[in-house]
This record gives C-alpha cells, sequence and structure tokens, in this order.
C-alpha cells in the first residue's frame, strides 16, 4: 500500500465530492458526529425515520450506524437502510457500541454482519472480541468501555480473525489502532489519552472512517486514512492545550484539528507515524 500517496488522494476527493454520510446514530454524540463531517469537508444527515431512510439512504455516498442508544424502532430503520446501501452499493459503516453488555445490540450486529451488510467496522477491543463470539465480561471490558488490549501480536490476530469471519474492513481503536481486511493487517500509533476522557471521540472516528471509506477505492486504505485523521487531530489538539485546559477544551480543538489536517494535508504527510504491518 502507498499510504501517503493514497491518503492524498482520498482528502483531495472529500474535498472535491463532499460525500453525503447518512447517520443512524447515537443521540448523545449526533453533533458531534455532525461537526466533524463538516469539519473534514463531508456532508451529514441524520435520519431515523423509518418511512425515509430508503429514500434518504440511496442519496448518501455512505451509511454509518452507531448501536449507541439503539432501541427497536431505530433498529428496524437501520437494517432497511442496510439493505438498501447493499442495493445501490453505498459502503455501510457499523460502530457496535455496547455489544459485549446487551443481547440486542450484539444479536442486532451479528445478524448485520452475517448478512453481508456491512463494510466497515470499527470498535474497541471488548466489542471486537464480543462480535468474535467470545465470553465477554472477563476482559474488564463494562457498559460502553473497553478493556485493555492485550499484547500486539494476539491482538493483529483478533483483528485479522474478526475481518476474516465477517468478510469486511475491521478497524480495532484504542492507545493503539489496528486494522484488517482478513489478508492485511496494519497497526497504527498516535492519538492522545484525552481522547478517552470526552463524550463523542469515538463516534466522530466512525463518522471519519465513513467520509474516508466513501471515495476510497480500497475500503482498508480508507478506514486506515480514517484513524489517522483523528489520531493527528487529536495529538495537534492536546499540543495547543495550556496548563488550565482539560477535556473541555481539548474537545473544541479536535474539531478545529480535523479541520486542519485535511484542509492542510500535508502535515499528515510530515507527522505520519509509522504503520506496522502484518
Amino acid at each position: 500500500m502507498n499510504l501517503k500517496g493514497d491518503f492524498k488522494t482520498i482528502i483531495e476527493d472529500i474535498l472535491a465530492t463532499k460525500p453525503v454520510l447518512h447517520h443512524i446514530t447515537n443521540y448523545v454524540t449526533a453533533r458531534d458526529c455532525a461537526d466533524a463531517a463538516l469539519a473534514i469537508g463531508a456532508s451529514p444527515v441524520m435520519a431515523d425515520e423509518v418511512a425515509e431512510v430508503e429514500d434518504i439512504t440511496s442519496d448518501a455516498d455512505v451509511l454509518v450506524l452507531n448501536l449507541g442508544t439503539c432501541n427497536v424502532r431505530t433498529l428496524a430503520s437501520m437494517e432497511l437502510a442496510a439493505k438498501t446501501a447493499r442495493k445501490n452499493r453505498i459502503p455501510v459503516v457499523l460502530d457496535p457500541v455496547g455489544v459485549m453488555s446487551s443481547a440486542l445490540r450484539r444479536e442486532f450486529a451479528v445478524k448485520l454482519l452475517t448478512g453481508g451488510l456491512v463494510t466497515v467496522v470499527r470498535g474497541n477491543y471488548s466489542e471486537c472480541r464480543t462480535l468474535l463470539g467470545r465470553e465477554s465480561g472477563d476482559d474488564g471490558g463494562r457498559g460502553v468501555d473497553s478493556g485493555a488490549a492485550p499484547d500486539q501480536a494476539e491482538t493483529f490476530k483478533l483483528v485479522k480473525d474478526c475481518a476474516d469471519q465477517y468478510g469486511c474492513v475491521f478497524v480495532l481503536s484504542g492507545a493503539v489502532d489496528y486494522v484488517s481486511d482478513g489478508k492485511r493487517a496494519v497497526m497504527l500509533n498516535g492519538g492522545n489519552p484525552l481522547m478517552t476522557s470526552i463524550t463523542g471521540a469515538g463516534c466522530m472516528a466512525t463518522t471519519v472512517v465513513a467520509a474516508c471509506t466513501a471515495v476510497a477505492d480500497d475500503k482498508m486504505e480508507g478506514a486506515i486514512l480514517g484513524m489517522v485523521l483523528m489520531s493527528q487531530a487529536a495529538e495537534l489538539a492536546a499540543g495547543l492545550l495550556e496548563k488550565k485546559d482539560g477535556p473541555g477544551m481539548f474537545k473544541v480543538r479536535l474539531l478545529d484539528c480535523l479541520y486542519h489536517v485535511v484542509h492542510k494535508w500535508s502535515l499528515i504527510q510530515e507527522n505520519l507515524h509509522p504503520t506496522r504491518e502484518n
């Protein structure tokens, strides 16, 4: 993969085409996702009414499904939207929030995955482990928070196994991010610990991944770039903080820095962290 050259093309395509991102998403972070989409040059749409999701999805460039505040009504909308996306060859990005803590979420996510309706999954270690069918509750994950990932070799194997089992790209995010399509796997360094101290960082990452996936020919490369953009923005945002600042100002800066790393893509080339392939 010629990542730097491919990243440049993807970013230029986002800015040139302004892809439409249809979200059926977590109401806690819906505004964060919309702001992130706008900051990177995409166009967000938030629509979860079952009577209109076919129309909205058909006109979108990517569909984002986030299980953070799901209910029976929105799950029906998500499934219909996902089927509409497959019919129209529109990529679907799934954020399986909290699947290790709820049978409803877990069973719905697996239904989408086994039905071939998902292009990219972006989840944490506990979520990915649960989707692979391993017992939850013994890795430290609680609520929607992940347990700690094990050593690199085991995490590489987990993300590759997830991608291979479901035939789509998996992004396992955390202190270190892992991306795989079942055959290739990449580890990405970067980010900042303050991302775990605000609401919406993961959901925003999913939105950025979706924007890149919408225009990328290689969906794994799009997913990698989405995570690189979030990591770069987080590092830049943390570097702008003063001693008196905390998570609140970090979140404001994060949005600003998302804008800058996309609109000044050379920052990525200059500061791109090495990746390790496995």
